[in-house]
């Protein structure tokens, strides 16, 4: 089958960013299917031209068996109107750029926004293909819960209008949330063409890989606060309003207020957030909270190998009854470090795999309780822990199983 994906900020191992698309195109590929990528040069995480030198408009290129053709988008620093632009010219850089490349079967179009699953329509029309939406956040619904978008407004209704376009027009919907049938079933879409694959780990337990550069710098900083007797808590990924860094520093706060100064946080990403939090962090005078820059997702195994505890937290907010699926999560029970999360999603990975410990939401002295008695627990307490998670996330979200299930969900477009 030929299967082409346009998600924005796909990428392979390199960079850090999400690689769901390149693990199970790599599988996909393996098995002699011919996958293509269609993904932003410009990086969302570094906020930086990563892929294309001055003058390139598009590259194409092959990565262990899948094909990533890298669009130019406008640059950004922030939520702004360039963002806006840099959404729409990725959306037309596609539509662009497609008919040098072979017919598909099917044209997978991955949400968070909804351009580019219209761009994937818009393809499927043009070239005769099966259309399938990938729903990887309820847009413009979850803007909405957390107030980036009032409800009334001009831009939700365009929103909303395109969105139920979008649906009445796939042949397949696949959702990464676990309750999302109804929400989706509710813009007319039957049940039979609705699949839940949610996102996962490659297969195999990766030997750990000697980071290098900024990454190495990393590791020993975190080995040097262990060396000195200090528990190492980290948290992995995007500093933005509904992540709950700030509810982490807060946290860091409440156990520096009760003398517990043997627990260090390192908070490694970045985000419209991550000021704000910094701040936060020199307000207080944390001496054991430290932030770093975001780091390859080539090099996560070993940062979260060198870690004593993973942190996990977001802000409440109403989209979450349809579940969740953070790619961050998996990596950290897929790494063997024990989680301490802090959400509101009932049977979310953490209490689902036993692989940590569940905080009440928007608590910060539950968190602070938590990482005291993960503390308490010692090195074998939380590796125990640890290998209940990793267990868990290898038996339920292998990658290449779930490849399997995104393969039968394309197959079942094409009927």
């Amino acid at each position: 089958m030929r299967i082409w994906i346009l998600n924005h900020y796909a990428s392979p191992p390199d960079r850090p960013a999400g690689t769901r698309h390149y693990e199970f195109g790599r599988v996909l590929a393996a098995q002699g299917h011919d996958v293509t990528i269609f993904a932003s040069s410009f990086s969302h995480f570094s906020r930086r031209e990563e892929r294309l030198i001055p003058g390139e408009r598009m590259k194409v290129e092959s990565v262990d068996g899948v094909r990533f053709v890298w669009i130019r988008t406008i640059p950004y620093a922030r939520n702004d109107h360039r963002r806006v632009l840099n959404v729409m010219g990725y959306a037309l850089g596609v539509v662009l750029a497609q008919p040098r490349l072979r017919r598909p079967d099917v044209v997978v179009g991955s949400s968070v926004h909804l351009p580019a699953v219209a761009a994937a329509w818009l393809i499927s029309a043009l070239r005769r293909a099966q259309f399938v939406f990938e729903v990887r956040d309820l847009w413009p619904r979850a803007l909405i819960d957390i107030g980036a978008l009032r409800e009334r407004s001009a831009a939700a209704r365009l929103l909303t209008a395109m969105e139920h376009f979008l649906y009445r027009r796939a042949d397949m919907v696949i959702s990464l949330l676990p309750h999302a049938a109804d929400y989706i079933m509710s813009h007319g879409i039957p049940a039979d063409k609705i699949a839940y694959i949610p996102n996962g780990v490659a297969d195999f337990t990766p030997g750990i890989r000697s980071a290098s550069g900024d990454a190495a710098t990393l590791v020993q900083w975190i080995h040097d606060q262990r060396g000195a007797g200090r528990l190492v808590a980290g948290y992995l990924g995007s500093h933005g309003r509904v992540n709950g860094v700030d509810l982490l520093v807060e946290a860091a706060r409440e156990l520096r207020d009760r003398g517990a100064e043997k627990i260090a946080f390192i908070f490694i990403g970045e985000g419209t957030e991550k000021q704000r939090c910094q701040g936060l962090a020199r307000d207080y005078h944390l001496a054991n909270v430290v932030f770093w820059r975001p780091v390859p997702k080539d090099a996560v195994p070993a940062v979260l190998d060198a870690l004593d505890v993973t942190l996990f937290s977001l802000h409440d907010s109403p989209t979450f009854k349809y579940g969740l699926s953070c790619n961050k999560l998996f990596d950290y029970l897929a790494s063997g470090r024990p989680v301490v999360s802090a959400c509101a999603v009932a049977g979310n990975p953490v209490s689902a795999s036993g692989g940590g410990i569940c905080a009440a939401s928007e608590s910060a002295r539950g968190v602070a309780d938590a990482l005291a008695e993960m503390a308490a627990l010692g090195d074998a307490g939380r590796r125990a822990l640890g290998e209940r998670g990793k267990k868990w996330v290898y038996q339920n979200h292998g990658a290449t199983a779930l490849a399997g299930r995104f393969l039968e969900a394309l197959t079942r477009a094409q009927r």
